[in-house]
């Protein structure tokens, strides 16, 4: 009885061990593009779910449910335009930081499209969007700076004259 109590207890281990572990991230398709900072993931295990990258704000746009007075701001148009052809069809990896979603219910992600290809980077490279900081997800807060006064400086997209 004490060896099959011990070769249960060992498979339930080995089993708990093959799982995906927390420091993996997630993974999805993106099946739709809300805006420059907001799209749906297909997350395995999930199903569909509206992700924010966290801290980035890309310009807005208006959308069917605004009012027709609405207008959109500039580069909003281009900041979705770009995450489309980014992102849109496209598996991405999703890392957590401390928070797990936003006031709306949106998951809330540092979104990587390669292993080194963070979303975040990409858009505020291009000027597409700026850094917007709401602790606790500070993790890259530092680079993110650096990438935005680069774009700053070299006045790609919101930051041009």
């Amino acid at each position: 009885m004490f060896r099959f109590v011990i070769v249960i207890f060992s498979m339930l281990i080995l089993v708990g061990c093959q799982g995906p572990s927390d420091d993996e991230p997630l993974q999805g398709m993106v099946v739709n593009i809300v805006d420059g900072d907001t799209f749906d993931v297909n997350i395995q295990g999930m199903g569909d779910e509206r992700v924010r990258p966290i801290m980035v704000d890309a310009p807005e746009i208006c959308h069917q449910h605004d009012p027709p007075e609405c207008d959109p701001e500039p580069y909003g148009e281009e900041a979705t335009d770009f995450a489309a052809e980014v992102l849109l069809g496209e598996t991405v990896y999703l890392e957590q930081d401390v928070s797990e979603r936003d006031q709306y219910d949106r998951m809330l992600f540092y979104v990587y499209v390669e292993a080194d290809q963070m979303f975040q980077e990409m858009l505020l490279k291009e000027g597409l969007a700026e850094v917007v900081v709401y602790e606790p997800d500070v993790r890259y807060e530092e680079e993110f700076y650096e990438i935005q006064e680069e774009a700053q400086e070299e006045e790609r997209g919101m930051w041009g004259r």
